[in-house]
């Protein structure tokens, strides 16, 4: 099909998350939603800005520990660069403390989910805006 085949309302996905169990895991999970596909994956924050800058995803979904920073420091580089910002952002962390959350409020994140807790609910809302 090629990328000229795209359609225009895939919602195309780009993960950042540096374990590879749970990265394999998101792509599967979000991968099997209808008119959705994962355009790319990566651990550490160098590579991420770097994928997100090509791919130019619909959707964002990050870890907040990563490899060479965190997904807020990775939303910022991705400003500073002059990154286009997805549409819809979604942090997925095993470290939902307020801070965090706030942080993550603060830098314009859509959605924070807990991965023990409310791992599903990324496709939820994937399912919502697919």
């Amino acid at each position: 099909m090629g990328s000229g085949g795209r359609s225009e309302d895939e919602l195309t996905i780009y993960i950042v998350e540096d374990s590879e169990h749970v990265r394999d895991r998101l792509i599967e999970s979000v991968g099997e939603l209808p008119n959705t596909r994962v355009v790319g994956a990566a651990a550490a924050v160098p590579e991420a800005l770097e994928g997100v800058r090509v791919s130019q995803p619909r959707v964002l979904i990050l870890d907040m520990q990563l490899r060479g920073g965190s997904g807020i420091r990775l939303l910022k580089q991705m400003k500073a660069a002059g990154v286009r910002r997805p549409e819809l952002v979604i942090i997925v962390t095993n470290y939902p403390t307020d801070d965090y959350r706030q942080a993550s409020h603060d830098s314009g994140v859509d959605h924070f989910f807990d991965k023990v807790t409310e791992f599903d609910k990324v496709r939820e809302v994937l399912m919502r805006h697919a």
